[in-house]
């Protein structure tokens, strides 16, 4: 049934009609042609010639072994840190949602921080926390050790191994899985669960037979994403995996980018196959979900009744603060004191601890890692504000159209989260930065690799965000003559800005710590954090990469605190208040 705002919409002028049509339709056009172009044009750039379909590049990579070793090890990862990952991301969900173990907000924020910490800063900051022989946690398990007559030289433990990589990948991990289950279990109708629990099934029962059956399709969602984001990571096996001496798919085609002569065409090769995995997982995923026999859930979602834990509640409270100290705690401790010693060593001496890299990081001026530092907050400023802004007016128009409209809208907005962040990169790079564009070296096409890159999660954010405004005020603006636009910028808009506000917090947070784009689109006159991070990694500068790991913490959290305070004060208003701003839209 149309809804009245939809009925006065088409009745409305055709210049408000085409004024908000336009701006919607323009902007939905202009980003498929961002995500399509590039990978329409690589395609026929790398396996085509004078007319005919040349497979040189493919047959390259087939018939080098380092590619077989990458995707083997790439495999390994997917399949031991992407289910555990996926298994404590869910039971942090249903500790938060249907247990007495959550402590209100904290514990709902606690498996989302890491996603406010750049993934590079995790992975270094735990380098500093457990190399073999420099390590922090090492230096002291091993004077522990020394009192009960055990001597080590190095050791216990030693990140730089395929234990070490894969508990650094699942603590990164985790987050994702998170998100989609505990949204699918604060979603579901909770009524079959009571009547399980009121049969005399036990907590555990009533999981297995009821709760999982239920959210089955959402675990198939956090399964596909944990693929996606898992082939895409670059940075921990960049950093961990080349002590441990391990490479992945990601940082085999980052190489093939960066090798002179330049082997841009197999990169491209070994991009297209992740892109064929990729849709594969993503075709059995949706059989899963569409012709899988799993519990459907109806009626209206109520309130459950939390399960009572016992003795167990602070056993799991326990284990999630734990996580939190070894995704931020420790690692930013880590870099924290490295930054302030002059020389990396296992033991904190506080009496050479200083300020001198800090000083040095800060006030040296064209110094190559402000530079890089100044860039990356430039770009995450207007990506992240380009990002929504192009997410609000999309996802509100989606909104308002309906039907096919609003599918093809919304589905443009989410198209680039089914593509590896390596596959964009590399199509942005070979469609962009040649003829006739010519962007290579610049920022804009960093800009535009961010844009597409991230602009699911501005969708996300702004689905949310539109969702929390009733129909009411807007129906009330246009019978007192309000057009769509009007009525869009005075009323919807300001009333999504909290909402809009932390999702520019999200999108500033990874833009700024990005490594994967960074790695294969910016260049010696474009630096960015993560390039910096890279060169100064591979010069062994250990006291200046804790610093600079330091300074994106300290600032991705100012800002994002910052924003998320000033939205937030102004994020309930009061009847009187939407009176006024349907008045002031109006006149």
């Amino acid at each position: 049934m149309t809804s009245p705002v939809a009925r006065y919409a088409r009745g409305r002028s055709w210049r408000s009609l085409d004024l908000f049509g336009v701006v919607g339709w323009t902007l939905a056009i202009a980003l498929l042609w961002l995500i399509l172009y590039p990978l329409i044009a690589t395609f026929f750039r790398v396996f085509t010639d004078a007319g005919s379909f040349d497979f040189t590049a493919m047959e390259k990579v087939f018939t080098d072994a380092s590619f077989y070793t990458a995707a083997r090890n790439t495999g390994i990862v997917l399949v031991t840190a992407g289910p555990a990952a996926l298994l404590i991301g869910s039971v942090f969900a249903w500790l938060n949602e249907r247990t007495d173990a959550a402590f209100g907000v904290i514990s709902r924020l606690l498996p989302l921080i890491p996603l406010l910490i750049p993934p590079i800063a995790l992975a270094v900051g735990w380098v500093f926390l457990a190399q073999r022989r420099a390590g922090f946690l090492n230096g002291y398990l091993r004077s522990g050790l020394d009192l009960v007559g055990v001597n080590l030289t190095e050791g216990p433990l030693n990140i730089g191994t395929w234990p070490g990589m894969l508990f650094v990948y699942t603590i990164a991990l985790v987050p994702y899985g998170y998100l989609v289950v505990s949204a699918a279990l604060r979603n579901m109708d909770t009524s079959l669960e009571e009547a399980s629990r009121m049969s005399g099934a036990g907590p555990w029962n009533t999981v297995l037979r009821i709760s999982l059956p239920a959210i089955r399709p959402a675990l198939a969602s956090a399964s596909l994403l944990l693929v996606i984001v898992g082939v895409s990571f670059f940075s921990v096996p960049r950093t961990i995996g080349s002590l441990a001496r391990i490479d992945t798919v990601s940082v085999y085609i980052v190489r093939l980018t960066q090798t002179f002569p330049s082997r841009l065409d197999e990169s491209v090769a070994v991009s297209l196959l992740l892109l064929v995995v990729i849709g594969a997982v993503w075709m059995v995923q949706r059989r899963m979900t569409r012709g899988g026999r799993h519990a459907l859930i109806g009626g209206k979602a109520g309130t459950a009744s939390l399960v009572r834990l016992g003795k167990w509640r602070w056993l799991a409270r326990t284990v999630m603060v734990g996580y939190i100290m070894a995704v931020s705690v420790l690692p930013f401790a880590a870099l924290t004191v490295v930054a302030l010693q002059p020389f990396w060593q296992a033991t904190i001496d506080p009496s050479i601890l200083s300020l001198n890299n800090i000083k040095e990081f800060l006030f040296v001026p064209d110094s190559n890692p402000r530079i890089a530092l100044f860039n990356s907050l430039r770009l995450g400023v207007m990506g992240g504000t380009l990002a929504m802004i192009v997410a609000a007016i999309l996802i509100s128009y989606a909104r308002e159209k309906k039907g096919y409209t609003a599918r093809i809208i919304e589905g443009t907005t989410k198209v680039p989260g089914a593509i590896s962040n390596l596959v964009i990169g590399v199509a942005i790079l070979v469609a962009l930065a040649g003829e006739p564009f010519n962007l290579r070296g610049t920022l804009l096409i960093l800009l535009l690799g961010y844009l597409v890159i991230y602009m699911p999660q501005a969708s996300i954010a702004a689905e949310v965000a539109r969702g929390q405004v009733g129909e009411e005020l807007l129906e009330a603006s246009y019978m007192l003559g309000g057009s769509r636009f009007r009525t869009s910028r005075s009323i919807l808009l300001p009333l999504m800005r909290p909402g809009l506000a932390a999702g520019w917090a999200l999108v500033f947070v990874v833009i700024v710590g990005d490594l994967t784009a960074s790695a294969i689109l910016s260049g010696p006159q474009n630096i960015v954090v993560g390039s910096i991070f890279l060169q100064i990694w591979e010069a062994g500068r250990f006291a200046h990469l804790a610093t600079l790991g330091m300074v994106i913490c300290l600032t991705t959290a100012s800002v994002v605190g910052i924003v998320l305070a000033l939205s937030g004060r102004k994020g309930k208003r009061s009847p009187k208040q939407d009176a006024e701003t349907v008045a002031s839209a109006v006149t």
